[in-house]
């Protein structure tokens, strides 16, 4: 699978998702994807969620999109 980038609000390049993981530009896994949410690698709950391009926050705020 190709890595695919995901952007601030603003246009800046913020994550990478390389298959079910999302990872800081500098490499480090931070997020796993589940059933459409984003979840912390040291546990927890879904701090994210995905709809069509657009991942929002947990109080639905648009938070990145997809490039």
């Amino acid at each position: 699978m190709t890595a695919r980038w995901l952007y601030t609000p603003d246009g800046h390049p913020a994550y990478y998702q390389d298959g079910d993981y999302i990872y800081l530009k500098n490499g480090k896994c931070q997020f796993s994807v589940s059933d459409r949410w984003w979840y912390p690698t040291k546990g927890g709950a879904g701090a994210y969620y995905v709809s069509e391009n657009w991942v929002y926050s947990q109080d639905g705020k648009p938070a990145f999109y997809y490039g």
